[in-house]
């Protein structure tokens, strides 16, 4: 499958009536290129209408379901292989559709292919995710959708929280749903399974994305964090930083003495590395502490 023909099939599904010259304009090609693009779509079974006269166009069917994409034998199977490990994802926002994708997928494929593919997947296994519980996941996708602020009642270790936070997105990293939002400590990371409860606002939502949200952080002086901790640490440390494999940071310097208090208060559990800044504002606050008892 030409990537033209992919750009194409996103812009048709915006369920816009479009001319060609539009699509040829965003496509970068000629009107004769995308009428062809077009006919080559239809004859593989993408539902495209066509409306003639001066205020004619292009678009698809509405409450249409499309047939398999023109692709290629390694293709096709490769995206069977994903969906099937899909499946296995518990609480994906998009409910009971998780466990049926791959088999929907692969009664709409050629016979020939769809025995293959049968024989293939007793033979190719991912390893199933051990996952939490994380029913709160379409809760969280339907506040992203809202694009409201939220609040969620989350359980840490010292109790629960009730957080008023501006979502991003979610993410699946080590086998857990994660959600990024922006909170008035700055960008956190919470673990959907903790979360208790989460309820819309009316207030809107910056709509950020990860990739904005990350520039924004990223657009003042910034220094980079290195810390050790054990495993009740990292456990401490949810909600303070967004976890990474590297235990490396790069945040704003204005963060560091309010991020310093944070990392005190989690002990021996989390020790900083770097900056030498970071540590002796850690030591300074645990020297303001013993002169308190002694005064």
């Amino acid at each position: 499958m030409k990537g033209r023909h992919l750009k194409l099939m996103r812009l048709l599904n915006r369920q816009q009536l479009l001319t060609a010259r539009e699509l040829a304009e965003a496509c970068g090609v000629s009107l004769r290129t995308i009428q062809r693009d077009v006919l080559e779509l239809e004859a593989n079974g993408y539902p495209i209408y066509s409306e003639r006269g001066a205020e004619g166009g292009y678009r698809v069917l509405p409450n249409r379901l499309l047939p398999p994409l023109a692709l290629r034998e390694q293709e096709a199977i490769t995206l069977f292989l994903m969906l099937d490990w899909v499946g296995q994802i518990p609480d994906l926002p998009f409910g009971p559709l998780r466990g049926d994708l791959a088999e929907w997928y692969l009664h709409e494929l050629p016979p020939d292919l769809e025995a293959k593919m049968d024989r293939l997947k007793g033979r190719v296994r991912f390893a199933r995710p051990d996952t939490p519980p994380s029913p709160l996941t379409r809760d969280v996708l339907r506040l992203l959708e809202a694009e409201v602020k939220g609040e969620i009642t989350y359980r840490t270790t010292s109790g629960r929280r009730t957080i008023l936070m501006d979502p991003i997105g979610l993410t699946f990293e080590r086998n857990r749903w994660y959600l990024l939002a922006q909170t008035d400590r700055g960008l956190r990371q919470y673990r959907v399974d903790r979360m208790e409860q989460v309820l819309p606002t009316t207030i809107s939502s910056e709509q950020l994305t990860f990739e904005e949200a990350e520039r924004q952080v990223k657009s003042g002086e910034q220094v980079t964090i290195r810390l050790e901790m054990t495993s009740l640490g990292e456990r401490l440390l949810e909600g303070i930083l967004p976890l990474n494999a590297q235990r490396t940071w790069s945040v704003p310097v204005t963060e560091l003495p309010f991020l310093g208090r944070q990392l005190f208060g989690l002990g021996e559990n989390v020790k900083v590395l770097e900056p030498s800044t970071l540590k002796e504002e850690i030591l300074q606050q645990a020297r303001d502490m013993l002169a308190s008892y002694d005064a």
